[in-house]
């Protein structure tokens, strides 16, 4: 039984994360197209993007997605689309959800964790900052909470590190059950 953990995924912020809470892993990019519907699809696409890749032991990987209202926020495809986003955005709760599936030999573990966010009302000169001190390109909703963005966040209900793109408070249980702990 192969106890070494995967990462399915290039994003810095997920491997960031794991980093800083003292996982050793393995970084494998998957090749999987994302196709976001309905708030269920990124669970499917977290399914895809593990089953996408090979590698021996235990694969993690994440899809987050923005919901505000019933529109679903991917990425932005372009900068005019991130800044339309961040204006929809501002002054109102939005919902970040995350799927993430964990594969192993014996098992799988899936769920799908919601966080409330609520963003103060944006001037225009706070949306082109948010934009020029991130990457909206290449974040769902066009935001990080991690950066400059965050100082717009006025209230969060749910796991800050579910925003980021990966609920290691939840993940963590589900990997000390297959036997992938921390290391110090």
């Amino acid at each position: 039984m192969n106890r070494k953990l995967i990462l399915a995924s290039g994003s810095p912020r997920r491997i960031a994360v794991l980093k800083k809470f003292g996982y050793e892993f393995e970084v494998v990019k998957p090749k999987v197209e994302e196709v976001i519907l309905k708030v269920d699809d990124c669970l499917k696409a977290a399914e895809d993007k593990a089953l996408s890749i090979e590698a021996e032991g235990i694969i993690l990987s994440c899809d987050t997605i923005v919901v505000l209202g019933e529109r679903i926020l991917g990425k932005p495809q372009n900068y005019e689309e991130a800044k339309e986003f961040l204006k929809k955005l501002s002054g109102k709760w939005h919902d970040v959800y995350t799927g993430y599936y964990i594969k192993s030999d014996e098992e799988i573990k899936k769920n799908i964790v919601r966080t409330r966010v609520k963003f103060a009302p944006l001037k225009d000169f706070e949306i082109e900052f948010i934009l020029k001190n991130g990457d909206p390109l290449d974040k769902a909703g066009g935001y990080g909470i991690q950066e400059v963005a965050g100082l717009f966040v006025e209230e969060i209900k749910g796991s800050y590190y579910n925003v980021v793109g990966i609920p290691i408070e939840y993940i963590y249980w589900d990997l000390k059950t297959l036997g992938i702990l921390p290391k110090r």
